[in-house]
């Protein structure tokens, strides 16, 4: 009896359940084609930004090289208005060592090592023992690389003193 009471309805359910059926599988399909599209495009955008440093690299336009001074021989001049000598022992390209002698009324001598800046003309140097007088140098190069003068500090309290040195 129930089949008969709703025989006539049947279609109607069919055609609905095989309606939902294809929206849904439609539905999906397009999220699927949306996901390998957004993925295609990934993939895409990879292989351009891993492309692109290869272009740049030929792009790049070199620097000219800036010719490297040789700081080594004797220094001389003042600190702090005390005579002073600055030996440079060696340099290897941009880094430097040697010793510095300042004429205070006792004298002190001092193992330093140091780095030269080409493109700034500046060089940084360190003192190597320990003492209470240790500290940092910084300065800079001028007249085609014979004088140099900057500012020493005292690690211990921060004090500044000029120098200004010419190489003999």
């Amino acid at each position: 009896m129930l089949k008969a009471k709703y025989a006539h309805k049947l279609p109607v359910y069919l055609f609905a359940i095989i309606t939902l059926l294809a929206i849904v599988l439609t539905g999906c399909k397009k999220e699927e084609d949306v996901k390998t599209e957004t993925k295609m495009q990934a993939d895409t955008t990879t292989q351009q930004v891993k492309q692109a440093p290869a272009a740049v690299d030929s792009a790049v336009v070199e620097k000219p090289k800036v010719a490297l001074p040789d700081l080594t021989g004797k220094w001389t001049g003042t600190f702090d208005q005390h005579t002073t000598v600055l030996r440079i022992t060696s340099q290897d390209s941009l880094k430097f060592s040697g010793s510095i002698t300042i004429n205070y009324r006792e004298v002190i001598n001092q193992q330093v090592k140091g780095s030269f800046n080409p493109e700034t003309k500046t060089f940084k140097m360190k003192d190597q023992l320990h003492s209470r007088y240790q500290g940092k140098y910084a300065g800079s190069l001028a007249n085609n690389n014979t004088k140099m003068s900057g500012t020493f500090t005292m690690d211990l309290d921060g004090k500044q003193f000029p120098f200004s040195l010419s190489k003999k």
